[in-house]
């Protein structure tokens, strides 16, 4: 049997922010550039980490191969008329906007060391971006179980 662990955000969901960087030029010293995380994307993944820690509590990280799901529940619009709304709740409509899908999958950096030693373990992995009454980002991973098509079976037997 293998173990998944969920955890989930509640809130917008956020993609990661790009780098900043900025030029610092001190008295006496020659100028140089200063890179720094985007401070919304920062908190949003301390955020995150605060969350796997929760879940993970007395949990050893998972170890292996590992599949991780992202599901990005966002916001339905306020302004749509409630006809556009229902088919949004209802999977007929759903968001093709910002964040883009692979932003989304980077805030996972933040399970480096909780869920996981190192995000270099994960094998595989997807994004889903639908509309939600609530928003939330949810992760799930859990360990990569190798299944082989029933045609490969036979053919080895």
């Amino acid at each position: 049997m293998f173990e998944q662990i969920v955890i989930r955000l509640q809130g917008d969901p956020r993609g990661k922010g790009r780098h900043r960087s900025r030029v610092v030029a001190l008295p006496g010293r020659a100028p140089f550039v200063q890179e720094y995380a985007d401070p919304a994307t920062a908190r949003y993944e301390r955020a995150l980490a605060e969350e796997a820690h929760v879940e993970m509590a007395g949990r050893a990280m998972l170890t292996g191969p590992l599949v991780v799901t992202v599901y990005a529940f966002m916001p339905i619009p306020k302004s749509w008329p409630e006809r556009k709304k229902r088919e949004a709740r209802n999977r007929v409509i759903v968001p093709v906007v910002k964040p883009d899908w692979d932003n989304i999958a980077k805030v996972c950096d933040a399970l480096n060391g909780i869920v996981w030693g190192d995000d270099a373990a994960v094998l595989t992995g997807s994004v889903m971006k639908l509309y939600s009454d609530e928003p939330e980002l949810v992760i799930a991973v859990q360990p990569w179980v190798p299944v082989l098509p029933v045609a490969l079976l036979q053919a080895a037997e």
